[in-house]
């Protein structure tokens, strides 16, 4: 592509090393092209660490700049560069681009690259408007998933490619090919865009390449709700209105033709209802809040506002409240025992909450990864993670913080907690595990509440992951034909796999049965049944073994199984169709399926039945912001381990001599906020807001060090803090992660059990010689006394 000055999307699919092949096409280039200018790597937070240390390590020849941090921090990127600091590489996230695009813009440079491309499938989002402007030679996308929902974002990205070619009048074409709102699959303009992926991309599956990954075992694993489930399920619904339930639910089933007729048939070929209905902006609204709240009710029912007991406390109701709680329960006492580590990933926030109380709960050792966590909190974990001796057993993530370009083949177990509207977001998370480098078989269930609105989301999930695969089911000039092209069976399969909220309920198990059961007869069950539908499949269509007819009729198949409108109806529940008046009368229902009892409220008053209204409950104000927890300071200063004069670090409670700190004593004196060295790096000098929030504090020495100057090899982690500081009332910090240095490992500074008993012999000094004072005392007494 390079020597034919095409732009082009580079679309391996997820582990194959797309860093490194593009790193090994920058360095070529610096060695046949001396006058090329710098490149610019655009990539999520997750993986800008990544790729400065694979630069470092592959080719240190490559000059890198990372630009990231504070405004301050760039600032100071920024007036470097402008003072002649030359560079190669120029790596950054797509939130610092956006912040600073008006600078990058006024820089020429020779490749852009953008990691995880698929950012930019939405052509009137920010950072797709921002990158449009951007001067550069050749553009690069390096996406393992390039079609995520639809023909749309294909052409977004075709669009950044190539704007003059894919002009915006070209858009309306892709987006009549494959609309799944209206019901829309056109074949013919699917193999066109298939034929040009061919031309303009390049692509490796795992099985086009010969590696020594072991496959990857997938089920999804249906379960039963719980009564606490089902019984805010039922809330949920009776939440809204009667009219706003008869506005949404009581829609007419008919096509854009009216035809009814069409509808009876689509039923009855893939079980979903066709449905297009035509509702105001806010009756969509609030039709997807309701369907967003069924959802997370599925994963648990604390979720929901006023779930959640009072007071909240740790405890077994937790894991009994949520299905997939015990299944997960169930699968680490399981697999931690053998010393396996497990990813559990989940896209809501307040659902990783709760399972970080789980593990509490449990006392398992666990990270967490999402939207909120540091730069270097992210690359500690992962490192940490990675290590043979490791201090994580289970890393808790976010489906889209941690689902990008990250490493983690430590872990054998994936559990997908949810699934997303977007199949390729499962897919790159699951692909964290299962890439170049893991060593054994995945595993990886797909935790699904049965008869469901996430059950019934399956069918309008397998139809884009169908559109994925047709697409990119020939990998282009540079793959196997033989490995990278589908049957025709198993594109047909992903259709057919589909949701099982249609189906005959019996077939799984009660939620007596599930409670009872181990995960490994749970695991056999959704085997069994997975192996059914597969068997079954076999059956009708064997795409090694087709006769003439039934290939000529496989495009007839295929735009049967995707005609109309995958739906997905809220008050579709465990099988059946509830009415307005049928969820209004389970309204009442409490978990323990007995009815509420009325509360009376009737009380006598001289003689007079009397109704007493509960009074508002007035609740406090808010409390004000507390001050920073007061902390004692060490006896000994940090650098020399002796005592004296002594200066104390305004934010930690080391403490030092005014020399050993090189500061005069004068100034020292009079500045009442001198910190310690260690709030800085001592390699690269930044302090802990420059160097991203955090800094790797050593235990037992002054040295601190940034993400980027930390020793290689495995890292002696400690934890967030140490005992002998946490006993000064100094607690868990988020800017500080204290270590042991390679230094220290042989020889540290600061000898805790010496200091500690040196600081004890002291004390047991002083108490003797008050000790003696005091007896001295009462002697005189005596003597005066006596006298």
């Amino acid at each position: 592509m390079y020597r034919n000055g095409m732009n082009a999307i580079l679309g391996d699919e997820m582990g194959l090393g797309k860093t490194l092949q593009t790193l090994s096409l920058l360095a070529y280039i610096k060695e046949n092209d001396l006058e090329a200018d710098p490149h610019i790597v655009i990539c999520p937070l997750s993986v800008i660490a990544a790729w400065a240390s694979e630069a470092a390590h592959w080719v240190p020849s490559l000059k890198v700049v990372r630009f990231h941090g504070t405004q301050a921090e760039r600032e100071r990127l920024k007036e470097m560069i402008k003072r002649g600091h030359e560079f190669d590489l120029f790596i950054t996230t797509y939130e610092s681009y956006k912040a600073e695009h008006k600078w990058m813009k006024t820089r020429r440079w020779d490749y852009c690259i953008l990691d995880e491309g698929h950012r930019v499938k939405n052509a009137q989002s920010e950072t797709t408007m921002a990158l449009s402007g951007l001067g550069c030679a050749f553009r690069l996308i390096l996406t393992g998933t390039p079609v995520h929902n639809n023909l749309v974002e294909l052409w977004a990205l075709l669009h950044w490619l190539y704007p003059t070619i894919f002009t915006v009048a070209t858009e309306g074409l892709f987006q009549d090919a494959f609309d799944m709102t209206h019901g829309k699959y056109d074949v013919k303009h699917l193999e066109s865009a298939q034929k040009l992926l061919e031309v303009i991309m390049i692509r490796r599956t795992k099985d086009a390449v010969e590696l020594s990954v072991p496959p990857r075992v997938e089920m999804t694993v249906f379960i039963p709700f719980t009564e606490a489930q089902r019984y805010w399920t039922y809330k949920l619904l009776t939440r809204l209105s009667a009219a706003d339930m008869r506005e949404i639910f009581n829609t007419s089933l008919k096509t854009e033709d009216g035809d009814e007729s069409q509808v009876n048939d689509t039923r009855k070929h893939f079980n979903v209802v066709n449905r297009i209905v035509l509702i105001s902006i806010k009756e969509y609204a609030r039709l997807m809040n309701l369907l967003i709240q069924l959802r997370m009710c599925c994963d648990h029912p604390y979720t929901i506002l006023g779930a959640q007991p009072e007071p909240y406390e740790l405890g077994e109701h937790i894991v009994n409240a949520s299905s997939k709680m015990m299944v997960v329960d169930k699968l680490l006492k399981d697999v931690i025992p053998k010393g396996e580590r497990v990813l559990i990933f989940s896209q809501w926030v307040s659902v990783l909450d709760l399972l970080e109380d789980f593990m509490q709960l449990r006392k398992y050792r666990f990270a967490r990864l999402d939207g909120s966590t540091t730069r270097p909190r992210r690359a500690l974990d992962i490192r940490l993670f990675q290590q043979e001796q490791s201090p994580y057993d289970v890393y808790l993530i976010s489906t889209k913080a941690g689902g990008l370009g990250i490493n983690l083949t430590k872990a054998t177990h994936v559990v997908m907690f949810d699934g997303d509207w977007n199949p390729q977001n499962d897919l790159q998370a699951i692909a964290r595990a299962h890439r170049i480098g893991q060593t054994k078989t995945v595993n990886v269930y797909r935790l699904i509440c049965r008869g469901s609105a996430e059950d019934q989301m399956l069918d309008r999930i397998r139809r884009k992951l169908f559109l994925s695969v047709k697409l990119m089911s020939n990998g282009g000039p540079s793959a196997d034909n033989n490995a990278a092209g589908m049957k025709k069976g198993e594109l047909l399969s992903i259709l057919r796999n589909g949701s099982s909220a249609l189906e005959d309920q019996a077939a799984g198990m009660d939620f007596q049965q599930f409670k009872a059961a181990s995960i490994s007869d749970i695991l056999l069950q959704s085997r069994r049944n997975q192996n059914a539908r597969e068997a079954k499949l076999k059956k009708e269509l064997d795409g090694e073994n087709m006769d003439a007819g039934m290939e000529a009729d496989v495009a007839e198949e295929e735009g049967r199984l995707l005609d109309g409108v995958a739906a997905v109806r809220c008050r579709l529940f465990e099988g059946r169709e509830l009415t307005p008046r049928a969820i209004k009368s389970l309204a009442e229902q409490p978990p323990s399926s007995k009815k509420r009892a009325r509360a009376n409220r009737l009380v006598l008053v001289n003689g007079i039945e009397t109704i007493v209204v509960s009074p508002s409950v007035i609740t406090s104000m808010p409390p004000k912001a507390q001050k920073a927890p007061e902390f004692e300071h060490e006896e000994w200063c940090i650098y020399c381990q002796d005592g004296g004069e002594l200066y104390t670090c305004a934010t930690c409670p080391r403490v030092f001599h005014s020399a050993c700190h090189g500061v005069p004593d004068d100034v020292a004196a009079r500045s009442s906020r001198l910190q310690c060295p260690q709030h800085n790096c001592a390699v690269c000098y930044r302090s802990t807001a420059n160097a991203g929030g955090m800094l790797f504090r050593c235990a037992t020495c002054s040295h601190a060090f940034c993400e980027d100057c930390l020793p290689e090899g495995e890292l002696d982690a400690i934890g967030d803090t140490i005992p002998q500081l946490a006993g000064l009332g100094y607690t868990n910090q988020s800017l500080a992660f204290y270590i042991r240095c390679n230094d220290c490992k042989v020889d540290p500074v600061i000898k805790y059990d010496e200091y500690e008993n040196k600081y004890w012999e002291e004390e047991e000094e002083e108490e003797v010689a008050k000790k003696e004072e005091d007896e001295d005392g009462v002697v005189k007494v005596e003597d005066v006394d006596s006298d």
